[in-house]
């Protein structure tokens, strides 16, 4: 192993804690809302800032289904408990995924969520009502704030549609990391071959004009 190969190993993981610098760590964790209430018991399992793929698998797949599910507002607790009790997952890159469910993406995909699960309702033979704010002939002048209470309908639909829809992305997640972990892992190997073969010719030849200045 070169110098040359432990210094750009070294530059790849300064640059992957770069990125992971505002999620919570180990030591940091009891500085975040809703994580400090898990916070000791959370620095005694070290699974959770594993980066194994052990680890990583079934966080990339349960930080997907939770981020694209409506659980806005309660996204954080709920990924912490999983991740501490019921699955041996990166918690890190659970709340980091979580953010895909954001201001600016949570009505497209809310909106997914509830079209998929109508879909599906209807598939097995449900009726589900949709809602009349919801339907494209609702007349927005006779809007009225108790309206509001019937979106409570689209609750069922939504969270059918948003564990389909995050399973999936679930899935396609975990097979594009397992993809880029294989190819990393091959890249390094091969750099590591690499930089061994120049060194062993290195070698070669400064053993080769020992010998030439030895016979001069």
């Amino acid at each position: 192993m070169t110098a040359d190969w432990v210094k750009e190993r070294r530059r790849r993981i300064r640059l992957v804690k770069k990125w992971l610098k505002p999620l919570p760590r180990r030591s940091t964790v009891h500085r975040y809302p809703i994580l400090k209430w898990f916070g000791e018991s959370a620095k005694k399992r070290s699974y959770l800032w594993s980066f194994r793929s052990r680890e990583m698998i079934p966080a990339i797949y349960l930080g997907m289904v939770i981020a694209l599910m409506p659980l806005v507002g309660v996204q954080m607790l709920v990924v912490t408990f999983f991740a501490i009790f019921l699955f041996r997952a990166n918690l890190p890159l659970l709340i980091g995924l979580q953010w895909i469910s954001n201001p600016l993406t949570m009505g497209p995909i809310y909106f997914a969520d509830y079209q998929i699960g109508i879909a599906l309702m209807e598939m097995i033979g449900l009726e589900p009502v949709i809602n009349s704010i919801l339907q494209p002939d609702y007349d927005w002048a006779h809007f009225k704030w108790s309206d509001l209470s019937g979106l409570l309908d689209t609750f069922p639909p939504m969270m059918l549609g948003g564990l389909v829809l995050g399973s999936f992305a679930g899935v396609v997640g975990v097979a594009l990391y397992k993809y880029l972990a294989k190819k990393t892992k091959a890249d390094y190997a091969f750099e590591k071959e690499l930089e061994e073969a120049r060194s062993s010719n290195q070698k070669n030849n400064n053993k080769e004009q020992l010998l030439e200045d030895e016979e001069a």
